[in-house]
């Protein structure tokens, strides 16, 4: 790997609600690979970006750390995924394996783990290569399975706060209302019954095309 001023840098991207962190991985990254440069950036700037690998924290607000890594393969980002968990856990590696290449690195152990976990995926996923036959269909199952996840969790993001909508309308149906408001829940109703039709209604997109 180029030292800094004699190749080209590396981008990386965090995603992360912690500033600090930025600014911890940062200097790591500044003593242990210096051809590495870091960046924090949300989840679709992250699948856009050209960086070789996306750090992904298990405790982002809104999207649990696990199911932002499967969205970000699933939009099609092909570079190596590194999830920071609070703990090491079997069933999480097992996960990751579905969305390859991606490992996990427990925050604790962060100074030790991360520049080994990130130098691994350098030395084996390259997300400019050309891929053969054998490994597009492997791809395309990867991304089928993160694409899949990624949709239950947002439908499960999207149902929690419409059943509590539509629960609330529906109480307020009892209440003394003046014909006019009356009509008004109605359509409430009416309008959080739909989403809640069109949420259910939604499924994997379609398998992406081999590269």
């Amino acid at each position: 790997m180029s030292e800094r001023g004699s190749g080209p840098d590396i981008q990386a991207v965090l995603v992360s609600d912690e500033p600090a962190l930025e600014g911890i991985i940062r200097e790591l990254f500044a003593t242990s690979i210096p051809a590495v440069l870091i960046e924090r950036a949300g989840v679709m700037a992250a699948v856009a970006s050209a960086s070789v690998a996306v750090i992904v924290d298990e405790s982002i607000r809104g999207a649990p750390g696990m199911g932002a890594a499967q969205e970000i393969r699933a939009c099609g980002y092909r570079g190596g995924i590194i999830l920071l968990t609070s703990r090491a856990d079997p069933d999480i590696d097992r996960e990751l394996l579905a969305i390859a290449p991606a490992t996990s690195v427990v925050r604790a152990q962060l100074v030790e783990q991360l520049p080994v976990a990130l130098s691994t995926l350098l030395a084996t996923a390259d997300p400019g290569e050309e891929l053969g036959p054998v490994q597009r269909d492997l791809r395309r199952l990867q991304q089928l399975v993160a694409s899949g996840k990624a949709t239950m969790r947002i439908q499960h993001q999207l149902n929690n706060p419409l059943a509590a909508l539509l629960a609330e309308a529906q109480l307020l149906e009892l209440e003394p209302l003046t014909e006019e408001n009356l009509a008004a829940v109605k359509r409430i109703v009416q309008l959080c019954r739909r989403m809640v039709g069109m949420v259910r209604s939604i499924d994997t997109a379609p398998a992406p095309k081999a590269p």
